[in-house]
């Protein structure tokens, strides 16, 4: 790869503050170098409860849920040397874990851990509360994890249609949003293996195919899009080799190379290739940190959240995808990492 192709960008970091028993400070911004991609240093960061994941908006805005009891979205813009906080509302549920921001940007989507997607209006770009919380019910096999709803993630299809990844369920649920509501119902559900508890999903460039990580059954599963549908799904390990330690995938995102799979306890990355719309992993590589629970892939440069390290990891990875470089940044209880482009 040109290291003078790497576009120069800032990394925004969430993490877990002492409000849920990490040891992060808040919304922070990493400096990134645009020919090496290796991480730099802490250039701001502004104080809050547990910013635990991050998405970007329109015009250099950045969303973020704080997974609190009482949860939270607060909107803030980084100036390149400090933040701006323009907006804090209430998540409209409890434990906030993530959020999705409409293509066009007038509405965001959040999953309460504790329960509900919330529909917030943005149409001026900053959420101003829920409009709307959908609701369901049901429950899975793993009884300390799956007594009940749990949607963790949520993910555009198309302007129209949003997938929710439900844990406690085993179920992907996809709702029709029109002017930003929803009839209540979802037009589609797929029941996932029993105790496969999905947790994240990567969507493809072209929309055509979907990517589900099982956290609980440690799998990946490959779904043909069409027309806010989900069809023809296809199942496999998320990881090359067996773990002795049991195996939680966290995240799961597209790479030029096919996908790359944060697994946690064996903490290492896995890289899938993608052939006909299916994962198959193919390498496993160490992290060299514990609790890789989010990642970024910035072309060949993967950036990892290493939670229980108090780290942000950087691996640069050649055409053969071999690690030809490492660079670490120290941060509290990193749960998050947001490519930022540099307004500076």
């Amino acid at each position: 790869m040109n290291p003078a192709a790497v576009p120069p960008l800032l990394l925004a970091t969430g993490c877990y503050t002492a409000a849920t028993g990490g040891r992060g400070e808040g919304v922070a911004v990493l400096t990134r170098d645009p020919a090496s991609g290796r991480l730099g240093r802490v250039v701001s960061t502004d104080p809050c409860d547990s910013p635990s994941f991050l998405a970007a908006g329109a015009d250099g805005l950045v969303h973020a849920v704080h997974e609190l009891d009482e949860g939270r979205v607060s909107t803030r813009r980084f100036d390149g040397t400090g933040w701006t906080l323009l907006a804090d509302v209430t998540s409209g549920g409890p434990s906030p874990c993530h959020l999705a921001v409409h293509p066009g940007g007038g509405v965001v989507v959040v999953a309460n851990y504790g329960g509900g997607l919330s529909v917030l209006d943005a149409r001026a770009g900053v959420p101003s509360g829920p409009a709307q919380t959908l609701q369901a019910g049901g429950s899975g096999p793993v009884a300390d994890r799956q007594e009940g709803s749990h949607p963790h993630s949520s993910t555009w299809l198309d302007p129209v249609h949003v997938l929710v990844c439900d844990l406690g369920t085993d179920e992907l649920r996809v709702h029709a949003l029109a002017g930003g509501r929803s009839s209540g119902d979802p037009v589609q559900v797929v029941a996932l293996a029993a105790g496969t508890g999905p947790r994240h999903a990567a969507l493809t460039a072209d929309g055509a195919r979907l990517h589900v990580v099982g956290e609980l059954d440690a799998t990946v599963t490959s779904f043909a899009v069409r027309g806010g549908r989900l069809s023809d799904p296809v199942r496999h390990r998320a990881l090359v080799a067996p773990a002795v330690e049991p195996v939680h995938p966290s995240e799961v995102a597209a790479a030029p190379w096919g996908l790359v799979v944060a697994n946690r306890g064996a903490d290492v990355l896995t890289l899938h290739e993608v052939v006909d719309g299916v994962a198959r992993p193919v390498r496993d590589v160490a992290l060299g940190a514990r609790n890789p629970r989010h990642l970024a892939v910035v072309g060949h440069h993967v950036y990892v959240a290493a939670q229980d390290s108090d780290q942000v990891v950087h691996l640069a990875l050649d055409a053969d995808l071999t690690v030809t470089d490492r660079s670490v940044v120290e941060l509290g209880s990193p749960t998050c990492v947001l490519p930022l482009r540099d307004r500076g």
